[in-house]
C-alpha cells in the first residue's frame, strides 16, 4: 500500500481524525529513521512535520528563499546569554538533513565509554549494536569520503596545510551519491545528490504505507488512562487563506515517538504534562567559529564540496575539530570587515578567500524552555572559561593551517584581536585573546540533551527503552536523549540510535 504526503490543512479537511499504530513527531534524521524501521514491521505510521514539503525544484542559489522555506525562524534563532549564539535548524520535510552538509561521523568510542561509566547506559545503548546500525546506514545512504574531483579550492588548501604540518586529517565522509561540488548544501542540494531524509528514508516510508502530514505543529501528546494515545496537532492554513489553522487529533494505538530535536522536544513534552527536573536541562552544543585566509590566487570557495575536508588533530586535547566551510555569498559578505566602500572592496576580493570552521565540543550546559510571552523557545547557554580557552586554541590552530596553506593574511573575526594577522608570528595573540564570549561570533547546529536518557527516573527523562519515565507509550529517539555532546557531527549517531531505539519500541509493542 502506498502512503501519502499531505498538507495539514488538506488532511484536516479530508479526514478530521485518523488512527495509526505509531505517530512520529518530526521528520528529520531521527524521525525519518524511526519511520523507516517501523514501517518494515507492518505497523501503520503517521509522521507529523511542522514545516513544508520542499523539492529540489524549489531550491534556489540565493539565501532569503532558503531561510524562509527551509530554516526555523528564518535562521535567526539565537541563544540567550553573555555571548548570543546562532542556532541553526531546518524546518521542512526532512528537517536539518535538507540544509546540513551531509557529514557522517561516527561517535568516538571514548564518548560512549563516558556514557557507560557516568550515566549507566551500557545496556541501554550497546556500542556493538550502534556499530551495526552505522554499517547499515553507510550502505543505505552511500556514505563515502568526499572525492578529490569535487574538492574545489577550499578543500584542496586544507589538505595542503594538513600535509605541511603533519596533522591528523582527511576527506570528510558524507551521505552523497553523485555530488557535483556545487557548494550549496545549506540552500538545499539542487542536484539531488545529498542523501537527505527527504530523498531517502521518507520516500521509503511513504512507499511502505506511511502518511506524512506537513505544515502541522504538534501541540501536545494526549493520554488515555495514563498512557500516550495520540497527538493534538494544529494544521497551518495555506498562505492564501490568511486564517489560523484548525486543531485535530491523530490517535496512536501503540505509541507516540517524539523526534523533534533537543530544542523542540522538551517543549512538546512539557506541554503534554510530562514533569522531570531534567526536562529542558543539560542542553549542550558544538559552538562553531569561522576564520578566513586571504590568498594571492583565486580560491573560489563556491566551487567544490561545501564541507569536504577536516582536521581532527586536537579532537581530544583541545576538544575541537577544524573543517572547511563554504558559506553562501550573502552570509559570507555579512561577516567581512569594514563598512561602505571598504566593505565593497572586501566583497570584490572574496573569491580569494578560504574559510575554515572551528567546531568546539563545549563543556557548558544550558537550558531550553518555551517563552511565556511572544511564543518561541528560550535557549539559555553560556560558555565556560575552559570552553573559551579551548576555542582560542582552535582558532589559533585554524589560523596556523591557513598560513601553512599559503595565506598572506588571516581574518580572525574576533573583537579585541587584530582584524588581520599577516604572519604566523602573530598567532600568540589569539591565545591571549579576550575571555568574554561576546567577543566571538559563534553558531551551532549540533544540539544535545534536554530529555536525557537514564535507567533511573531521578537521573533523566526517558528510560533505557526510550520510553518516558512517567508516561507509558511515549518515546523519544532524537539527540535530546544524549547525556552529552559528541565532539563530531551528530547525524550519523542520531540515526543509528534512532534506528536501534525504533527496533526496541517495535519489539515492546509487537
Amino acid at each position: 500500500m502506498i502512503g501519502q504526503i499531505i498538507h495539514g490543512a488538506d488532511f484536516a479537511a479530508e479526514h478530521g481524525t485518523e488512527t495509526f499504530d505509531f505517530v512520529i513527531i518530526g521528520s528529520g534524521a531521527a524521525g525519518a529513521t524511526a519511520a523507516r524501521v517501523l514501517v518494515d514491521t507492518g505497523a501503520t505510521v503517521a509522521i507529523v512535520e511542522e514545516g513544508s514539503q520542499v523539492t529540489s525544484s524549489d531550491f534556489t542559489d540565493t539565501v532569503w528563499p532558503a531561510l524562509r522555506d527551509l530554516y526555523r525562524g528564518t535562521g535567526a534563532q539565537v541563544t540567550r546569554g553573555r555571548g548570543a549564539m546562532g542556532v541553526v535548524q531546518g524546518r521542512c520535510l526532512g528537517g536539518s538533513t535538507v540544509v546540513n552538509s551531509a557529514i557522517a561521523w561516527r561517535m568516538p568510542e571514548t564518548v560512549w565509554q563516558s556514557w557507560e561509566t557516568e550515566y549507566g547506559l551500557a545496556e541501554a545503548l550497546p556500542y556493538a549494536e550502534i556499530v551495526q546500525r552505522w554499517a547499515q546506514i553507510d550502505r543505505e545512504l552511500s556514505v563515502q569520503p568526499t572525492a578529490p574531483e569535487v574538492w574545489g579550492g577550499n578543500n584542496v588548501l586544507l589538505e595542503k596545510a594538513a600535509k605541511v604540518l603533519g596533522v591528523l586529517a582527511g576527506p570528510t565522509s558524507r551521505y552523497t551519491a553523485g555530488c557535483l561540488g556545487s557548494a550549496r548544501c545549506q540552500l538545499g542540494c539542487p542536484n539531488r545528490a545529498k542523501r537527505s531524509m527527504a530523498e531517502t528514508y521518507l520516500p521509503y516510508a511513504v512507499e511502505s504505507g506511511a502518511t506524512i502530514i506537513t505544515n502541522a505543529r504538534a501541540e501536545r501528546v494526549l493520554s488515555d488512562r495514563s498512557r500516550a494515545s495520540g497527538v493534538l496537532i494544529r494544521a497551518s492554513e495555506r498562505r492564501e487563506s490568511g486564517r489560523r489553522g484548525r486543531t485535530l487529533t491523530i490517535h496512536a494505538r501503540k505509541g507516540v515517538v517524539v523526534a523533534a530535536s533537543a530544542v523542540q522536544t522538551p517543549g512538546i513534552l512539557a506541554r503534554s504534562g510530562l514533569r522531570s527536573p531534567h526536562l529542558g536541562k543539560h542542553f549542550q552544543a558544538h559552538p562553531g567559529a569561522l576564520v578566513a585566509g586571504v590568498f594571492d590566487r583565486e580560491v573560489s570557495i563556491w566551487n567544490g564540496a561545501t564541507q569536504g575536508y577536516n582536521v581532527y588533530q586536537y579532537l581530544d586535547d583541545a576538544r575541537c575539530k577544524i573543517e572547511t566551510l563554504s558559506l553562501p555569498p550573502e552570509i559570507l559578505f555579512a561577516r567581512l570587515p569594514g563598512v561602505g566602500s571598504r566593505w565593497l572592496e572586501e566583497i570584490a576580493h572574496s573569491n580569494y578567500l578560504a574559510t575554515l570552521a572551528i567546531v568546539l565540543r563545549a563543556h557548558a550546559e544550558g537550558a531550553v524552555r518555551e517563552r511565556r510571552w511572544f511564543g518561541g523557545t528560550d535557549i539559555r547557554y553560556d560558555l565556560e572559561s575552559r570552553d573559551i580557552s579551548n576555542l582560542r586554541k582552535g582558532l589559533r590552530f585554524a589560523c596556523e593551517l591557513l598560513f601553512a596553506a599559503g595565506a598572506r593574511e588571516v581574518l580572525t573575526g574576533v573583537h579585541g584581536l587584530p582584524e588581520r594577522l599577516t604572519s604566523p608570528d602573530q598567532l600568540r595573540s589569539i591565545e591571549a585573546g579576550p575571555d568574554d564570549a561576546a567577543c566571538y561570533s559563534l553558531t551551532t547546529s549540533h544540539l544535545f540533551g534536554t530529555a536525557r536518557m537514564s535507567p533511573d527516573p531521578a537521573g533523566g527523562v526517558v528510560d533505557a527503552d526510550f520510553a518516558a519515565h512517567r508516561l507509558p507509550g511515549l518515546y523519544v529517539v532524537d539527540s535530546s536523549v544524549f547525556p552529552t555532546n559528541l565532539g563530531v557531527n551528530p547525524q550519523h549517531t542520531i540515526m543509528a540510535i534512532a534506528m536501534y531505539g525504533a527496533e526496541r519500541i517495535a519489539e515492546m509493542n509487537s
